[in-house]
């Protein structure tokens, strides 16, 4: 009796390793398609509709300040073309 129980487990363990090597079906490829498809989708919608508020963000107000070399600079000037960085010194000037 032990042997046909033996013989039974193994048969088991031998489906498993075939149903392990068996590659996806036509149809869950296409589920996993479709599901990746509709995530990009709502990603993409998502980014475009994100107005870089999620950390707190904001977009600066126009401003214009005189720079170290004396020249007026205003934040208009890079509006589109460069990204901004200010950098204040405690006691400069």
């Amino acid at each position: 009796m032990e042997r046909s129980a033996g013989k039974k487990h193994e048969q088991r363990q031998n489906v498993r390793r075939e149903s392990d090597r068996r590659p996806l079906s036509r149809s869950r490829k296409k589920w996993i398609f479709r599901t990746l498809l509709a995530f990009a989708v709502i990603a993409g919608v998502v980014a475009w509709q994100w107005k870089g508020t999620l950390w707190g963000y904001k977009k600066a107000p126009s401003f214009t300040l005189q720079a170290s070399t004396g020249q007026m600079v205003s934040l208009q000037d890079y509006l589109g073309k460069k990204e901004v960085v200010l950098i204040f010194y405690m006691g400069a000037g």
